[in-house]
């Protein structure tokens, strides 16, 4: 019995001393398993994303947040695996908090709504992929309190604006301090004054002074926040602004700040479905401009002014909706094979738009970016199916933009 207990003492350490000598190599650290990547391999060997769009930013028109304000389904783990299974690496959660935060001074945040955040985050990592969250449309247009009209740019109105800022913000990265970098923040969603043009200079340098509010606010936290990797962005996100005005915040973290911005070139194709062809072999006089060179020029400009300079950058969102014809079908899938190739091939993480809108064979496919059946994650049909061959073959498949073949 003695030497049947020593010879099973023995084997049972060689096998745990094998154990642990083999498991660096084949399990990750439990919460960062990317951690030993550049910020430029950070952010490409996600490949593509896609957005939790019309969920936890749907509200009524008084700010109250509602998971099903905007669409039926509750988010589960179920979609998420489904999310990865299809090729995805990253989840935008766009987040609004409007009533769920208190009243001043402390602007305390729902624990309830807090939670479900913070699970929805947890399906996300247990699939497998990254997650981003946001202040999303508690800026809408400047309709509610993160507002930058000119009114708002100053004074007692600018004070208030930054004290409630800096509070979410203080804890939200409270909540997440002890969550690694599969999680990154993101400061806000297309702030604009509701006209949707450039802005003037104040406001335009209003984004910039927000963008280092939201990232001194954030590392003052510590924990997994002292290295964060943080989504800033331009006036309304839009490229050339970006470009021309955005300023990159002062970090105490070094290369962990990713500039953003968002692409929907030209919406009467890509939103609402007014026109159903797309690129220059067919658009022609005033449509001229919406074509393939539209999108090349704009992410090289992106590339130049930040990539090239060794700043990851994320288009955050875009897509094209869903078309009734075929000759709209045919065009859509060019469109979305074409942008996503050029976005890739610019050193651009493409992100795309899912706000649960599916066409059901009525009526116009305006709004209607829906790709994933909202309870598993799968293709709602197989238009959409060819949508997402067509993404995933431009950001697997080595191969050029003149090898897109258009309608």
């Amino acid at each position: 019995m003695k030497l049947f207990l020593r010879l099973f003492f023995v084997t049972a350490a060689v096998l745990l001393t094998a154990a642990v000598i083999s498991c660096p190599h084949e399990i990750p650290p439990p919460d960062n398993p990317w951690q030993d990547l550049s910020h430029m391999e950070f952010v490409s060997s996600m490949k593509i994303g896609w957005n939790l769009g019309n969920t936890l930013e749907g509200h009524d028109n008084n700010l109250n947040p509602s998971e099903t304000a905007w669409q039926s389904t509750i988010t589960t783990q179920a979609l998420m695996n489904g999310v990865a299974a299809r090729g995805f690496g990253i989840v935008r959660i766009p987040v609004t908090w409007g009533n769920k935060i208190g009243n001043a001074p402390n602007y305390r945040i729902d624990e309830t709504w807090m939670a479900r955040v913070a699970e929805i985050v947890g399906y996300v990592h247990n699939a497998g992929m990254r997650a981003i969250i946001n202040i999303h449309h508690d800026g809408a247009d400047s309709y509610h309190w993160l507002s930058v009209k000119n009114e708002d740019l100053s004074g007692a109105n600018k004070a208030a604006i930054d004290a409630k800022f800096t509070a979410v913000w203080r804890q939200i990265a409270e909540h997440f301090k002890n969550t690694g970098n599969n999680l990154i923040f993101e400061g806000f969603n297309e702030l604009h004054d509701g006209s949707w043009s450039d802005g003037n200079t104040a406001q335009r340098n209003r984004i910039n002074d927000l963008n280092q509010i939201f990232v001194n606010t954030v590392r003052a936290v510590g924990g997994e926040n002292a290295n964060r990797y943080l989504l800033i962005h331009g006036w309304v996100t839009r490229p050339s602004i970006t470009v021309s005005n955005l300023v990159m915040p002062t970090d105490t973290a070094e290369n962990r700040i990713i500039v953003g911005f968002h692409f929907y070139d030209p919406y009467d194709f890509s939103g609402s479905a007014t026109w159903n062809t797309w690129g220059s072999k067919v658009n022609t006089g005033n449509r001229n401009w919406a074509n393939e060179h539209n999108v090349t020029n704009t992410f090289n400009s992106i590339r130049n002014r930040f990539v090239n300079n060794n700043i990851p950058v994320i288009l955050g969102e875009y897509g094209a909706v869903a078309q009734p014809s075929a000759t709209g079908r045919a065009h859509r899938l060019y469109y979305m094979e074409y942008v996503t190739k050029a976005a890739v091939d610019r050193g651009i993480l493409p992100v795309y738009w899912d706000n649960a809108g599916f066409y059901t064979g009525t009526g116009t496919g305006s709004e209607k970016f829906g790709l994933l059946n909202r309870s598993n994650g799968s293709a709602f049909n197989s238009d959409t199916a060819d949508v997402i061959n067509v993404m995933m073959r431009a950001v697997n498949d080595d191969y050029s933009l003149s090898d897109i073949t258009p309608p």
